[in-house]
């Protein structure tokens, strides 16, 4: 009786020190904090552009449709991050990235403390790529530690957890951007005119902007308010990877590995000739699912004042922090969620919940605020837990905590690259037709989800890859220990 309180029942009959459980559960804690810190740095940096962009326009002396040409930079920065991950995976079978990811983080605090003194455009440019790099391969690599971890089934919730503390950072950039960019003065209505007025976020060099303080001294030595922004995000940053460094010198990932009683990632990777087909479809579909999400935040303020709406820039400021807290609301519950339902549960789920209500936002609200206030909130909570529920399902389907990691990036990173810019056309021709452009994403995003489906179904008739769980299990039934040894081998593996 005594030998049971000190020990508990693993996986397959096997008893397991509950010392050792606790110390385990320890560095599980430590190793879930230190990346969860590491994602709300990548959301400070993916969102703080957003309400300092007049500033990064101004500072390099640039018309902000000159400037946003950072935004393709650091697309082609985040894909080619994400391919290097799964290149370094795939050379390295046993690599173990944490550190890494650790140095990787340090490099993107440095890019943010140095990007407010970037007066060239060229410079702003190549430092926000080197970002997008870094961004790129830690988003990946963050992403496959816990695959690694604990496999397609066990990660689901810390999947779900990776991309709620993104959420947190994003919602959390305009907070601290607020008063700095009050402080230098940001409060005199740029960037809040329409295509059909005097323009000045989407067309007017912004040198334009400074005319009316031509009676003003200029402060030339001295920091510019913002910059402060970019500062404090930048040294969070390096905090967060000095964290990820140190846990990964006490060799956290042999730890939580050592005593994992709950299966990983263990599957061989499958050749690209058996993917390509079930690949494609992949692609499209995140495509549409980044675009969609991004189009979204970044046009409705804009939508919600040009349109007949006819929003106030402080109610359209607040539409867009409605929207953010939709997302971390969805993410956050999505930690919950993952456990009791199947990622092809939750994404269906989300299909459904976004486009019903982006399509009732295209017939009829732009006659309705109030309905414009629902839509935003819903649109964010219910598109928040697609992106890593299609990671968990992925992974059903195949491993992809190696090599193929940088798939879901591919089609994200083209959506941002090509999306953003498409939308801006429609919204120089008549605001609220991006919403249509965001009802077509959503629609398109059931297709190949169906499709998807589809290749699926087919490689399982055909014994290709993935067979369904209960095959795997059966052969475990019963008293016999059979498989618990192979299992116990790989304890020490990862």
């Amino acid at each position: 009786m005594d030998e049971k309180k000190e020990t508990v029942e693993g996986s397959y009959g096997s008893s397991i020190d509950m010392a050792e459980v606790k110390k385990r559960k320890g560095w599980v804690v430590a190793l879930v904090a230190s990346i969860t810190l590491a994602r709300i740095s990548n959301g400070l940096f993916l969102s703080i552009t957003g309400p300092t962009l007049l500033f990064l326009a101004e500072n390099t002396d640039s018309s902000v449709s000159q400037v946003s040409s950072m935004f393709s930079g650091r697309s082609v920065g985040m894909l080619t991050g994400a391919i290097c991950f799964g290149a370094v995976s795939n050379r390295f079978p046993d690599y173990k990235p944490l550190f890494t990811l650790g140095i990787g983080l340090g490099i993107h605090g440095i890019v943010m403390i140095l990007t407010p003194f970037m007066t060239s455009l060229a410079g702003l440019v190549t430092i926000t790529m080197v970002g997008g790099l870094m961004f790129g391969y830690i988003n990946s690599g963050l992403q496959a530690v816990y695959l690694k971890l604990w496999g397609p089934e066990k990660s689901r919730p810390y999947l779900q957890s990776v991309h709620f503390g993104f959420s947190i950072g994003a919602l959390l950039a305009p907070i601290i951007a607020t008063p700095f960019l009050v402080k230098a003065d940001a409060s005199q209505e740029a960037g809040t005119s329409c295509p059909n007025e005097e323009d000045i976020l989407f067309t007017t060099p912004l040198t334009l902007l400074n005319a009316t303080e031509a009676t003003s001294p200029p402060v030339t030595e001295q920091i510019n308010p913002v910059s402060w922004s970019f500062i404090i995000i930048g040294v969070y940053t390096i905090f967060a990877s000095l964290l990820l460094c140190g846990l990964a010198l006490c060799k956290i990932e042999e730890k939580v590995a050592s005593h994992n009683i709950e299966r990983k990632e263990s599957r061989p990777e499958e050749p690209i000739k058996d993917l390509w087909m079930f690949f494609i479809p992949l692609c499209f579909f995140y495509f549409c699912l980044v675009s969609s999400e991004m189009l979204y935040q970044s046009y409705i303020f804009s939508v919600s004042l040009c349109s007949e709406l006819e929003f106030s820039a402080e109610q359209a400021s607040l539409l867009t922090s409605v929207f953010w807290t939709g997302f971390a609301i969805g993410r956050g519950t999505g930690i919950i969620t993952s456990k009791y339902l199947k990622p092809a549960t939750i994404i269906i789920l989300d299909l459904i919940g976004t486009t019903s209500i982006i399509t009732l936002m295209c017939i009829w609200g732009e006659q309705s605020a109030i309905l414009t206030w629902i839509v935003t909130f819903i649109h964010g909570l219910s598109i928040a837990t697609m992106y890593s529920a299609g990671v968990s399902w992925t992974s059903e389907v195949t491993n992809m905590a190696g090599t193929y990691i940088f798939v879901f990036s591919i089609g994200g990173t083209v959506g941002g690259f090509s999306m953003l810019p498409a939308g801006g056309v429609l919204f120089d021709k008549e605001p609220f037709s991006v919403m249509y452009l965001i009802l077509g994403c959503c629609v398109f995003n059931i297709i190949f989800f169906i499709l998807m489906n589809v290749i699926w179904k087919w490689r399982i008739r055909r014994g290709i890859g993935y067979q369904p769980e209960q095959n795997q299990q059966d052969q475990f039934k019963g008293n016999s220990n059979a498989g618990f040894e192979i299992e116990e081998s790989k304890y020490t593996e990862f």
